[in-house]
């Protein structure tokens, strides 16, 4: 373990993945990227993507310190086969929410504080084939952002859909870092021929976050999914959350105001597209 921030935050040497096991047990295990392997599209149990249809929310839980974000997650976890989250913290009331509606998931662990971790969450009706994580230190703090790499099997399919959970890097002016962590992200995903979800809270409250964003989604031929109205979440004028795929029609897209985060949760309904 690397030292602890100020004797209460943890750093794991390298990147901490925490799983559920679809029993009620967790696995922890390392996951950085690149010792990741993703394995053929093989059902083998663990279900695989309706491609016609995939329903996925994206949303920053706020550390769940607001009232109502169990309701509210419960309400649009509820519809969803894939449930991306952000300043998530693992605690016994997310961990029995998720498995009361029978979602696998994966914490990518940015730190450990007051032995619980916090990072991105992502959850799901089916079983990855694989996951990975990638974290950024934030250049002022030097406590990481974290970043989810998930790949599903789609029926029918020889291709896996690739899922990015990010919660990008924030206190900081230089575009540098910033780019940086994108720029690893592009790295993995460049590996990945088939459809790619690249989404979560991207901290683009500038015009050169936004530039930067623009770059890495052009660099992975990632289209941004609109909305209309947009209620997403905004800070300086900018949103801060998107929903960017490639492979992939855009059915329905959805901000939900809501007062249980500072931010608003994002759904979209994907399909995938024909080769």
């Amino acid at each position: 373990m690397i030292g602890g921030i100020a004797g209460c935050v943890t750093l794991t040497e390298l990147p901490r993945g925490v799983s559920s096991m679809g029993d009620g047990s967790l696995r922890v295990a390392a996951i950085a990227c690149d010792a990741v392997r993703v394995p053929p599209p093989v059902d083998t149990g663990g279900g695989v993507l309706d491609p016609r249809a995939i329903r996925l929310v994206t949303w920053n839980l706020h550390k769940q310190g607001d009232t109502g974000w169990e309701r509210d997650l419960a309400r649009f976890a509820h519809d969803a086969d894939l449930v991306l989250l952000q300043e998530a913290v693992l605690h016994d009331d997310l961990r029995a929410l998720l498995d009361a509606d029978a979602l696998r998931y994966t914490m990518a662990s940015a730190f450990i504080y007051r032995d619980s971790d916090h990072g991105v969450v992502t959850a799901s009706r089916v079983a990855p084939l694989a996951v990975c994580s990638e974290r950024a230190a934030e250049p002022l703090f030097r406590i990481p952002k974290a970043a989810l790499i998930a790949w599903y099997a789609i029926a029918g399919s020889e291709q896996t859909l690739a899922v990015v959970n990010l919660h990008a890097i924030n206190f900081e002016v230089r575009l540098t870092p910033y780019q940086a962590q994108l720029a690893a992200l592009v790295r993995v995903l460049a590996r990945h021929p088939g459809p790619v979800v690249f989404a979560g809270d991207f901290n683009t409250w500038s015009d050169g976050r936004r530039a930067a964003l623009r770059a890495a989604a052009d660099a992975l031929g990632l289209t941004e999914v609109p909305f209309d109205p947009d209620d997403r979440a905004t800070f300086y004028g900018q949103q801060l959350d998107h929903v960017m795929v490639r492979g992939l029609a855009v059915t329905a897209a959805l901000a939900t105001k809501v007062t249980s985060s500072d931010h608003n949760p994002v759904a979209v309904t994907l399909a995938v597209t024909p080769r």
